[in-house]
């Protein structure tokens, strides 16, 4: 029975941060429909060694406020979604698509 000291030390940490290649195309899928909607919406995409994350926007033709969301993915491969303004955590998911259903209304629609 081996102990805990008994470890090889050249294991690697698994990071699982980094967003695959369909979590991008959700968020392009994402402006595609806010598009439709004569929305305008962009994203800004900045990644760190184990944390990766898209800040959105999106906001109506005019004077009224854009809206400002961050989705994250964490080393775990947990993804989280959190205000940009307020820093405040909106949901918690496994999958990106978990977390961009409980996107606020003011993402979708100008008061």
């Amino acid at each position: 029975m081996s102990s805990f000291k008994e470890i090889p030390n050249n294991l690697l940490e698994l990071d699982l941060s980094a967003f695959s290649k369909d979590d991008v195309k959700c968020i392009q899928d994402l402006g595609y429909k806010q598009r439709l909607c004569y929305r305008w919406f962009r994203y800004e995409r900045s990644r760190e060694p184990g944390h990766d994350q898209f800040v959105i926007y999106s906001g109506a033709r005019g004077k009224t406020p854009y809206a400002s969301y961050r989705i994250e993915r964490h080393s775990d491969a947990l993804y989280s979604l959190s205000s940009q303004r307020t820093g405040k955590n909106i949901a918690t998911g496994r999958t990106i698509q978990s977390v961009i259903k409980h996107l606020p209304d003011d993402f979708f629609y100008s008061r």
